[in-house]
């Protein structure tokens, strides 16, 4: 779970870092004159429809992969539950063995 998220939270560092490129370039297009003003805009636009897109791609991946996730979790917990019982009455059993070792 933990190896899910530190991947979902690199991808968003990368698309904020883009977002803040696209505004470092929206500076300069506005510094910018006549056809190469129009360029940057475009590029500026097009940049922006690549980011949003890619930005909803991943809020349904991570929706999707958090929906699966969930419902494996759910399928697993009782075997869990179970089997952390079964390692609780083992290390009891343990224990015992041990104090009528040292007696």
């Amino acid at each position: 779970m933990e190896r899910k998220s530190s991947g979902f939270d690199e991808i968003e560092k990368m698309l904020q870092e883009v977002g803040s490129k696209i505004e470092v370039l929206i500076e300069k297009g506005t510094k910018a004159t006549g056809e190469a003003s129009e360029e940057i805009e475009k590029k500026i636009q097009e940049l922006r429809g690549k980011k949003e897109k890619l930005e909803k791609e991943l809020k349904e991946k991570k929706a999707s992969f958090e929906e699966k996730y969930q419902g494996k979790k759910g399928n697993a917990q009782p075997f869990l539950d179970e089997s952390l019982a079964h390692f609780k009455q083992s290390i009891r059993s343990l224990v015992q063995a041990i104090n009528e070792f040292l007696k």
